[in-house]
């Protein structure tokens, strides 16, 4: 290879890398004032079920992985709750109970405020840093979702990952220009009284997302780092 095509490969290496850091936002996490200032402690919580949808990246183009993404996402969901029992001593209680047909409900509600904070989170997303001037909430409605007594606070979880196949990963060394594969996450805890947004964060790991588990343990712990823990 000539000196010329090297360097032009180096460019080329370049400008992708760029493009691609350009496109994603530095990880952060964002606290309302009420956590920060230690007005409202989150010591109980319901987590909902999390939507994080993974596909494979193959010669062909990005392939859909439903089987994959309905495990990682019980995977993603039972490690929030993990992390925050162990690091942050929050319990979490179910999301529905008693009766059949009260369980019927339960699901209903629940699933129109996922839908709920999917409409809020693109605006999230585009104003973090508004969460820790307390800009955001689902309002008052969070009540009808009939949670425990006991709840202080409702989780939220979405995400996105990739994995490449074999031949997308020699691709990536050999040419360059391919992404990696990653997993990010958006998680919101709301309010469970007044639904007001108490936390944002965006955890993220490099690599295969579908084979992630201390990685993702470790993604999720630096992602709650800021939030207090429960003392007493």
């Amino acid at each position: 290879m000539s000196g010329r095509a090297i360097v032009l490969k180096i460019v080329f290496a370049l400008v992708v890398l760029l493009t691609v850091s350009g496109s994603r936002q530095v990880q952060a996490q964002f606290l309302h004032p009420k956590i920060t200032s230690k007005e409202t402690t989150i010591r109980r919580v319901v987590v909902l079920p999390a939507k994080v949808n993974v596909v494979r990246d193959s010669m062909k183009g990005p392939e859909g992985m439903a089987a994959e993404s309905d495990e990682l996402s019980a995977r993603v969901e039972a490690m929030v709750s993990e992390v925050l029992s162990k690091q942050k001593f929050v319990k979490t209680l179910p999301a529905t109970g008693g009766s059949a047909e009260a369980d019927a409900q339960q699901k209903y509600n629940v699933a129109d405020f996922q839908t709920k904070f999917d409409d809020l989170l693109p605006k999230i997303m585009k104003k973090r840093s508004d969460v820790k001037k307390g800009r955001f909430s689902m309002g008052d409605e969070v009540l009808n979702l009939n949670l425990e007594k006991g709840a202080d606070a409702i989780v939220f979880i979405r995400g996105a990952g990739k994995k490449l196949t074999g031949g997308k990963t020699a691709m990536r060394w050999l040419v360059g220009g391919v992404v990696p594969a990653y997993l990010r996450l958006q998680i919101g805890i709301v309010d469970a009284r007044n639904g007001e947004v108490l936390l944002y964060t965006d955890p993220d790991l490099a690599g295969d997302p579908t084979t992630a588990i201390d990685r993702l343990r470790k993604a999720l712990e630096e992602g709650f780092k800021k939030l207090p823990e429960v003392k007493g």
